[in-house]
Parts: C-alpha cells; sequence; structure tokens
C-alpha cells in the first residue's frame, strides 16, 4: 500500500482524462439532479388517488424507468472511471450497462409521446386534418421507437464500434431515432397548442386557463426538443469525442420530468385561474378537460358546462360557449 502511494507521489501529475471522460461525468451530475427533481415532482403527485388507474400506473413506470436509467449509467461510470483509472482502453467498449440505458430512453421517449398523443386526441375537434395529425405522431413516435430499438441492437452487437471507432449502422439508427424524436416533439406542440388555442370560450377565467396551459406545453416541447437537437448536433458534429453522451443520458431525465410538471400543473393551474366563486370544475366527458383534485373538492365540485350555462342565463351579451378541453 505505501509503495503505491509512493508512485503515485512520484508521477502526481497524472494523467489527464478531462478531455475525455468530462463530458460524461458532468452529464451524469446533470441527470442526478434532474432526477432528483422528478423524484419531487412524483412525490408531490403520487398522494393523488383521484387520477385514473391508468394515468398513475404510466407515472409510476416512469419512475421506476428513470431511477434504474440513473443506475445503470452510475455504473457505467464506476467501470470506466474506477477499476480501470487512467485507462482509455475500454472505451473501445461500451457496457452493457449503457447499452440497456440506451432501451430504456426508448421506451420513457416512447411512453411520453404517446400519451402527449392521447393529449391531442382528447382536445381536437373532429375533421380529417386532426386525424391526420394524430395519425402522423402516432407513425413518428413508432419510427422513433424502432430507431431506438436497432441502436440498441448494434449496441449489443458492435460494442467495439460506439464510443470509439463508431460503427455505420449505429451511427444511421441512432440519427433516426433521435431525429423522428425531434420532428415527433415539435409537430406534437405545434398540434397541441393549435388545438387549445380553437378551443377558447371567450369567458376570462377559462380563456387565462388555456393560456397558461399552451405556455407549459410550449415549454416542455422546447426542452425536449432542445435537447433531442442538441445531442444530433454532438453525436455527427464531434464524433470522436463524448459530448454527445451528456446530452443521451439527460434524455431520460427530462422527458420523465416534463411529465410529471404536466400532471402536477393541472390542479395549481386550476387553482390559480378559477372563477371567483370557487367553482371547481369536475368532469367534461365529451371533449372536455378534466381537472381532477382531492375527494371534498371532488364531491363538491360541478361541471365547467353547468357553469358556463349559468354565466350565460345571468348575462345576456355572454358568447356562446361550444368548446371544452381535457387534460387527463
Amino acid at each position: 500500500m505505501l509503495m503505491m502511494l509512493a508512485a503515485s507521489t512520484a508521477d502526481s501529475s497524472g494523467r489527464d482524462m478531462s478531455a475525455i471522460f468530462a463530458p460524461f461525468f458532468w452529464g451524469f451530475f446533470v441527470s442526478i439532479f434532474l432526477g432528483g427533481i422528478t423524484i419531487v415532482q412524483a412525490y408531490v403527485y403520487f398522494p393523488h388517488p383521484t387520477d385514473r388507474i391508468g394515468v398513475q400506473v404510466i407515472a409510476a413506470t416512469m419512475l421506476i424507468l428513470d431511477l434504474i436509467s440513473s443506475g445503470l449509467v452510475a455504473q457505467s461510470l464506476y467501470y470506466y472511471l474506477v477499476p480501470h483509472f487512467g485507462s482509455v482502453l475500454p472505451l473501445q467498449t461500451i457496457t452493457p450497462e449503457l447499452s440497456a440505458e440506451c432501451m430504456i430512453s426508448g421506451i420513457l421517449t416512447f411512453v411520453s409521446q404517446m400519451y402527449f398523443v392521447y393529449q391531442i386526441y382528447s382536445v381536437r375537434r373532429g375533421g380529417l386534418l386532426a386525424w391526420a395529425i394524430i395519425g402522423i405522431l402516432t407513425l413518428l413516435a413508432i419510427l422513433t421507437f424502432g430507431g431506438g430499438i436497432g441502436c440498441v441492437a448494434t449496441m449489443y452487437v458492435f460494442a467495439y464500434g460506439v464510443l470509439a471507432d463508431r460503427n455505420k449502422d449505429f451511427a444511421i439508427f441512432f440519427g433516426l431515432a433521435k431525429g423522428f424524436g425531434a420532428v415527433t416533439d415539435i409537430i406534437a406542440t405545434i398540434a397541441m397548442s393549435t388545438f387549445l388555442s380553437k378551443a377558447r370560450t371567450g369567458m376570462k377565467h377559462t380563456d387565462s386557463l388555456i393560456k397558461h396551459l399552451i405556455q407549459y406545453v410550449v415549454e416542455r416541447g422546447a426542452v425536449v426538443t432542445l435537447i433531442q437537437t442538441l445531442l444530433l448536433i454532438t453525436f455527427y458534429a464531434a464524433p470522436n469525442r463524448l459530448y454527445w453522451l451528456a446530452f443521451h443520458i439527460n434524455v431520460t431525465k427530462l422527458y420523465a420530468n416534463t411529465f410529471f410538471c404536466m400532471l402536477n400543473a393541472r390542479k395549481n393551474l386550476w387553482d390559480k385561474h378559477a372563477p371567483a366563486s370557487s367553482v371547481m370544475l369536475s368532469s367534461v366527458s365529451h371533449n372536455g378537460i378534466e381537472f381532477r383534485g382531492d375527494a371534498e373538492e371532488q364531491r363538491n365540485a360541478i361541471s365547467l358546462r353547468t357553469f358556463e350555462k349559468q354565466q350565460r342565463d345571468s348575462s345576456p351579451e355572454m358568447p356562446t360557449i361550444t368548446k371544452s378541453v381535457f387534460v387527463a
């Protein structure tokens, strides 16, 4: 032990590995921070028994996969930096854990995008254009997931052609997965914002609520699209560096984080923009937005249409309400 310490003292300058491992290390550091935010968001959400069981299952799945993703990345970072400290030879092959994390990232991306497509389906109004947009988004989400599966397969088959001497097949599948993912998020954000804009009722509180929903949708779309775009740029612009890996290990975190943010924002938005009479929105069964409160609020809730009808009856100049939206 003393001999090892003496040797290390003699060569105190060591070998500078920052150019190689810095993106991986700092990317993991940021991912832990984002993962902590997701855990807090999940803690806020899960005492939420009024949500449909399907939404709760999806939320639980997102959280579990996100935690597993962090563990897999941590194991890979440990493998490269601890047992093989000072050596770049292990970087010639990618760990099975990082390959598995890529699969989890694909699943999380697909679940998040399909849930967003479901939200668009909920707020859409009838018409071929709406159905065409939903169909296109579904196809793009499937292509994104398919590209991810192809990417994972090549990572296992060509483990020596991922981090160094990049394999051509891996580069193609990776580009398809991230490219389709970015396009899906862009189209979904535009579609959701458009449909929500058309759902304005002319009532101050309802329109204010919809305005802030659109703001959340745009912010969510901008964040996930930005990370996908930066991932693509760094992947192809710097093929001999690991800059892309820093963005890749944070894709999972951002999809999970924005998912829980949207869930938790519903009640906060309604509390902020509720009418002065404190009428609580209950359930609009046909193309409506649903804000679910606690059990007491559910017992005292009345539907938005009932409230709007009362407003029209009391004010002959109130415009007719023909549109409603749904957020589950």
